[in-house]
């Protein structure tokens, strides 16, 4: 069986194989929350076991240092103004669409 996602009204139903929910650790009915592994990939976290151990895959690491380089970048006067940034993500999907601002 394959993993299928089905939206139900305002809420996603994602149905896990159960081979797969053993390999996470996972029961059925955990809530979960899908992360973005520093490899680019996503992966699933349960929030029960988030309080008991931090999983070692990085992505601490990985989203601390992201926020620094942001950081650094807005110091450094590279970051794009937010009425911009809004000006064009409103763009989006309209026959107008905007360039990213720079």
């Amino acid at each position: 069986m394959a993993t299928q996602i089905a939206r139900k009204g305002d809420a996603v139903t994602i149905e896990v194989p159960e081979e797969m929910l053993r390999k996470a650790n996972l029961s059925v009915g955990d809530a979960v929350e899908w992360t973005l592994t520093p490899a680019g990939s996503l992966a699933l976290r349960s929030f029960r076991h988030a309080k008991a151990e931090k999983p070692a895959d990085g992505y601490d690491d990985w989203k601390r240092q992201e926020i620094q380089a942001g950081f650094s970048e807005i110091e450094a006067g590279e970051s794009a103004p937010n009425e911009k940034v809004i000006e064009w993500l409103r763009s989006w999907g309209s026959k107008n669409e905007l360039p990213p601002p720079r």
